[in-house]
């Protein structure tokens, strides 16, 4: 079971918090914003589970001004929400284990279980009352068996929560009374024949050892009148191990080794940077994870990972390449960076803002829907029936539920249903004027374009390859996950440079830092000017061919992708955007322009009868060009290339999320882009 929402009021500087958790999720802000507060009330909720009396210290009560204490504020409460992504999801297992406690939503047909951790001062008795309480769906206490300690036992065997601090120092992660390395070593499985085997080796050995030298008898005969002085006990029972002579021993004492880059000699990892010290020991909890947490617990146990600032002591490459895999990690991760790099890897709608207003936190994230609570009415439910799944009328909380954006027609037809009711005319106003800040999928790709700028991070980079724009930042990242050499893990920074400076500057600085470099250009005017620059600083004509590639004469990125296997694919994402604007259409203009002699010039899907272009003189009926005629794939070409070039960026993200849809490989790179790829990567080794 996974961990969807969070809900803080008055714990240190998080006042009144409510968070929808995905399955990994970034904390991002500014010193002492709430990331540490948010991370220790979710530890200290589901720790308390199995411990008794006051999870909290006086520090951990909301207290803002001068005066305030503990017992006067409005007491803590941290409310989790574990929730099935679909139904049926939890198997019957579980659900008849917790079966006291489980919450069923009868509109989203999902299992939920909700658990409410509270300490608050009571003036009569003067203590603290703490309270642990399972929850029913609308976020009331459960009555009946729901409140029994057993459900506190029996659902902490399912949640397991681990943390790992800024500071992962090896020496204590991977010793015998570690988290994970300690269990590891400690449930090692070895037969009685195999141990007893290992035993008369190790001293064989061990006798091996001391024996080599005979100044060693002379050691332990010294020695060995200690016994003498201590006991009336004779003979010989003083002697030297040279090594561990059990297997537990000689595993308690193992330490991980790693191969340096360029290096044939294993070194200790405490002998390694820090960077990769931390990365072992983040890896490590993963390794746990496979190896032990399901057999040690139930099989439906879910880790949740908390984890700060993992790009600590790793440079911008690592960074990004460690935000890239994180789903390596298996677990739930609830994780604070303060990295523009890791940023720039995960999804915009994984990440929750933490901004400090005076002495309370702000928590903001890109919302995916908006909610306001409305009396059930039919006019209301016919309404969110006619405009569903924009609009869902929620009868358990009485509420409805809003994902997009909220013209002014549906606002005035949801006024029109509860006349002269002012309270509600204050909700519909309010949801009206939030779901204008809804940002739709396509906005978010666009979005995300810009997140991924780079900047200073290409000087800790090993190669350079410059292209012009955003489109073909976006398109060569892509290009080189096909191709199985990922530049970030290679060290290979894309820099567009017509966006962020000149080609002469950076080419300089390269070459000054040593690092080297390629680029590629457009077939223009400008890319001639940008090319001509680059071989100036080329040494010979084979580095020249080999640094500095242009496309064909007066070919662009975007035409050069069309007439070199992408044609395609530009049509069927035209024509999928152009079909969700109009669904119920029969008949779809994908791309349309006017000709030189004035001629409209279109593009059109029809249902049933596929594509055909459509020539229209002014003032006369339009005729159909053939596939077959000679002149349909320039005019082809032309309308859809010229299509793409109203929006670079957008087109090129929407070009990548198809090609992975439908699973490209490495054999769709066109071949000068995949030698452009290979040749930077293999310069960076």
């Amino acid at each position: 079971m996974k961990l969807r929402q969070v809900k803080i009021k008055n714990f240190r500087c998080l006042v009144d918090i409510d968070l929808p958790i995905t399955d990994t999720v970034i904390l991002v802000g500014e010193n002492n914003s709430g990331k540490t507060a948010f991370l220790d009330a979710i530890k200290i909720a589901i720790r308390s589970l199995t411990s008794r009396g006051n999870p909290f210290t006086e520090y951990d009560y909301c207290m803002m001004k001068t005066g305030d204490a503990p017992e006067t504020c409005g007491g803590i409460e941290i409310e989790l929400w574990f929730t099935e992504d679909s139904s049926g999801e939890w198997p019957d297992t579980l659900l008849q284990a917790l079966t006291d406690i489980t919450q069923l939503d009868p509109i989203l047909d999902l299992n939920a279980i909700g658990i409410r951790v509270s300490s608050k001062y009571d003036i009569q008795q003067k203590l603290f009352e703490n309270k642990i309480e399972f929850l029913n769906i609308l976020g009331q206490p459960a009555g009946g068996k729901a409140q029994s300690f057993i459900n506190n036992q029996r659902f902490s065997s399912y949640i397991r929560l681990f943390y790992l601090p800024s500071i992962r120092n090896p020496e204590d992660e991977f010793t015998q009374r570690s988290q994970f390395w300690g269990r590891i070593v400690h449930d090692l499985k070895i037969s009685d024949a195999k141990r007893a085997s290992i035993m008369r080796r190790l001293e064989k050995i061990n006798h091996e050892l001391l024996t080599e030298d005979p100044r060693l008898d002379n050691v332990v005969e010294k020695l060995d009148e200690v016994q003498k002085l201590m006991s009336s006990s004779s003979g010989h029972s003083t002697s030297i191990q040279a090594l561990p002579m059990t297997p537990w021993d000689l595993m308690s004492k193992a330490e991980l080794v790693i191969k340096p880059r360029g290096n044939q000699v294993d070194f200790p990892l405490s002998k390694h940077g820090q960077g990769v010290q931390s990365l072992a020991v983040i890896f490590l909890f993963q390794a746990f994870v496979d190896v032990l947490l399901k057999p040690t617990f139930e099989q439906e146990t879910e880790a949740i990972l908390e984890m700060e600032e993992p790009e600590a002591h790793l440079h911008p490459q690592a960074t990004r390449s460690l935000a890239a895999n994180l789903k390596q990690i298996t677990s739930q991760k609830i994780i604070s960076t303060h990295s523009p790099y890791f940023i720039q890897e995960v999804p915009l709608t994984d990440i929750r803002l933490f901004r400090r207003r005076g002495a309370s936190t702000k928590v903001l994230y890109l919302k995916r829907y908006y909610s306001i609570p409305l009396p059930r009415t039919d006019d209301l439910i016919q309404f969110c029936l006619r405009r569903s799944p924009k609009y869902v009328y929620d009868e358990t909380r009485q509420s409805i539920l809003l994902s997009g954006k909220m013209d002014e027609q549906e606002k005035r037809e949801l006024m029109m249903l509860f006349p002269h009711q002012d309270e509600i005319y204050a909700n519909i106003n309010k949801l009206n004027v939030e779901s204008k800040l809804y940002i739709s999928d396509a906005e978010l790709a666009e979005l995300e374009t810009y997140i991924k700028r780079i900047r200073g991070e290409i000087f800790f980079a090993r190669t350079w390859l410059f292209c012009e724009g955003q489109s073909e930042y976006i398109v060569l990242r892509y290009f080189s996950e096909l191709l199985n050499c990922p530049l970030d893990r290679s060290g290979v920074a894309i820099v567009d440079f017509q966006n962020n400076g000149s080609i002469d500057v950076f080419i300089r600085c390269a070459m000054s830092l040593d690092v080297p470099w390629f680029m590629v250009s457009d077939g223009d005017d400008a890319g001639n000017t940008y090319s001509e620059k680059a071989r100036s600083y080329c040494s010979s004509s084979q580095e020249k061919k080999k640094r500095v590639l242009q496309l064909p004469q007066n070919c662009d990125f975007e035409k050069y992708l069309f007439i070199n296997g992408f044609c395609n694919d530009y049509i069927e994402i035209i024509a999928n955007e152009v079909r969700e604007l109009a669904p119920r259409s029969n008949r779809w203009t994908l791309a349309e322009k006017t000709n030189n002699s004035g001629e409209k010039v279109s593009l059109v899907l029809q249902n049933g009868r596929g594509y055909e272009i459509q020539v229209q003189p002014q003032n006369q009926r339009s005729s159909i060009i053939a596939p077959n005629d000679q002149n349909y794939q320039l005019l082809l070409e032309d309308l859809v290339v010229t299509k793409i070039q109203t929006h670079k960026p957008f087109y090129a993200n929407l070009l990548v999320r198809h090609l992975k849809s439908t699973r490209a490989d490495s054999a769709r790179v066109p071949q000068l882009f995949k030698g452009l790829i290979e040749n930077s990567v293999k310069a960076s080794l």
